[in-house]
């Protein structure tokens, strides 16, 4: 089997996990495995892998770019919807935040106003 296609076969396999982790929320572990991906593809797609494939091999290549390029999609789609999410929860926590300082305010006694004037009354 050529080298361009093992390379794109465990880019793959990388990007299946990066889903993964991205699904359950690991954006760390997820980062990590997109570099090694994108270096993987990188070197599958140098001219030194591709260079003179046979016409079997270089269908079966096709066909592997395209099921990475359906896997990228994917991967994006997840990170928008990931990254919809945060945004949401972090203005949830500004409001939260706004709710409980509200909450501080009303909860601390206020201090009786006390006049520099003397009153008559006493």
């Amino acid at each position: 089997m050529n080298q361009a296609l093992l390379l794109l076969e465990q880019a793959i396999e990388l990007g299946q996990r990066e889903l993964a982790h991205l699904r359950a929320g690991e954006v760390a572990e997820a980062e990590e495995l997109a570099f090694s991906r994108c270096s993987l593809t990188d070197e599958a797609l140098a001219d030194g892998c591709l260079s003179q494939p046979p016409c079997a091999t270089l269908d079966s290549l096709v066909s592997k770019l395209m099921e990475l390029k359906d896997l990228q999609a994917s991967i994006i789609e997840e990170a928008k919807r990931l990254q919809k999410d945060i945004g949401t929860q972090i203005q949830r926590a500004g409001k939260e935040e706004k709710r409980h300082k509200g909450y501080g305010q009303a909860a601390r006694p206020t201090k009786r106003i006390q006049s520099v004037f003397v009153s008559r009354n006493s």
